[in-house]
């Protein structure tokens, strides 16, 4: 029967999947700074947090089964002699299982909590650490096809990239506690926009808290969009092209964001991607062999896959939306206006709190989830949205977790860089790429168990 107890699970799997992005939520805990709303010190339960409760409980009997099998497994890698020994203390220790340092940060966290002001919050986002390692195990058990969960995710930026080209095109917003949306009127000082000398240009939110998180949702699906159009140019798909349709829209809706750092990691990581490819066809024998061959240059700048129509597409999409919208794409580029130097300032002086935090509590950090406990502390007195995170997310770690801390985040990302797989590479590299300008990889809930779910999805073991 299609409908089993087994593919009840799959299919739910893939409905968490599409969900994630949502911001629909309960509001459990809110406690106010100087009378305002402080975000970040606010403790929620997210749709999809219901889901995955309910798929842990039902999935939970052949979870523990393969935890246990994990638990075998690295027993059985312990070295058997001295040599063997010196040998894991000296190399083997940095090439370490890629779950074992999840393990160790989650442990970490755990133990971080004991110091933390606000312990209650410290529990709360070691519970969301730990729900990355629950979307490992589902995965791991459950073992859902990969294109569908990247079709999921496909389908939910396209949903978002749509509602992010209505906001813009009609310069308004609406707000929908069911949906998680809050109104963002375009003269309202906060709202996010680009200011010109032909008026204030509403940025595109779509169902989330900002633009940046927006545009950072959207180079994600974008890339994941492009994985499955090639995917299905190899073997010869007809709904490839449709595929093509669904990654036009989503360009358009990371364009209306107007999220440099998103951007800037969408082509890099493009044109890292197709020199992957051209790499691929230099090294690969049949190209070696037709050394004779007057198509063989051309084959080096064109690779296989159609990697480089992607990027002329790209480009084609951006140039023609940034001379339909001239003055808002310059005004971004340019950096003149008020709200630009504006928003300059306060990343460079968000750096100088991190450093300030972090002379008292650089070794052990400040815990989970308590940057912004800590900011009030040190700086008493202001409104409640001046309390931000430092928009970098190693400097956020740093501050959180401390030196041991960071060295696991890092530690876990240099495992997948390593691999030299295309799938680490280009989802890892734009993950680090706006994580060196903004925090919400971090600090929202929807985006940090999305970059969790990348990270474990490209473990070639939970498919094992």
């Amino acid at each position: 029967m299609w409908l089993s107890r087994f593919k009840i699970k799959e299919y739910l799997f893939y409905l968490l999947i599409f969900i994630l992005p949502w911001q629909t939520r309960w509001i459990i805990r809110d406690i106010p700074v100087n009378g305002e709303v402080w975000e970040y010190g606010r403790i929620s339960l997210y749709g999809w947090d219901i889901l995955l409760i309910v798929l842990l409980v039902i999935s939970w009997p052949l979870m523990w089964q393969e935890a246990k099998n994990f638990k075998i497994q690295s027993s059985n890698t312990k070295p058997n002699s001295k040599s063997e020994s010196l040998n894991f203390l000296t190399f083997g220790f940095w090439n370490l299982d890629f779950r074992v340092i999840y393990l160790l940060l989650l442990l970490y966290t755990l133990v971080s909590i004991f110091w933390s002001t606000d312990k209650l919050l410290a529990m709360v986002w070691s519970a969301r650490l730990l729900e990355g390692g629950i979307l490992w195990l589902l995965i791991k058990t459950i073992k859902p096809k990969l294109n569908l969960i990247f079709l999921s995710l496909a389908f939910a930026g396209t949903i978002q990239a749509l509602w992010g080209i209505s906001q813009f095109l009609t310069q308004s917003t609406f707000a929908n506690k069911w949906l998680g949306v809050a109104i963002h009127p375009l003269t309202q000082p906060g709202t996010s926009v680009v200011l010109t000398s032909a008026g204030r240009w509403l940025r595109a939110y779509a169902g989330q808290v900002h633009p940046n998180v927006l545009g950072g949702l959207l180079v994600i699906t974008c890339l994941v969009t492009v994985w499955l159009y090639l995917e299905n140019v190899k073997i010869k798909n007809q709904n490839a092209k449709w595929l093509l349709v669904i990654y036009v829209v989503q360009l358009a809706g990371l364009f209306f964001t107007f999220s440099r750092g998103a951007w800037l990691a969408l082509f890099i990581t493009l044109g890292l991607w197709w020199w992957k490819d051209k790499h691929d066809v230099i090294a690969s024998p049949e190209f070696v062999e037709e050394r004779g061959n007057p198509n063989r240059l051309l084959r080096c700048f064109a690779p296989r896959n159609d990697s480089l129509s992607v990027m002329v597409i790209t480009a084609l999409v951006f140039i023609i939306l940034g001379v339909l919208y001239w003055q808002p794409t310059v005004g971004r580029f340019m950096g003149g206006s008020k709200l630009e130097q504006q928003s300059i300032d306060e990343r460079v002086g968000s750096i100088g709190e991190s450093r300030s935090l972090l002379r008292e509590s650089w070794w052990h950090g400040v815990g989970m989830g308590n940057y912004t406990v800590a900011l009030i502390s040190f700086e008493p007195g202001y409104r409640a949205y001046r309390y931000q995170p430092v928009h970098n997310i190693f400097l956020l770690i740093l501050t959180e977790f401390g030196i041991i801390g960071l060295i696991f985040f890092i530690w876990l990302l240099w495992l997948k860089l390593k691999t030299y797989i295309i799938r680490n590479l280009i989802f890892i590299i734009p993950i680090t790429i706006t994580s060196l300008f903004d925090h919400y990889w971090w600090t929202i809930a929807s985006m940090f168990m999305l970059l969790w779910l990348i990270l474990f999805l490209n473990d070639k073991k939970a498919y094992d």
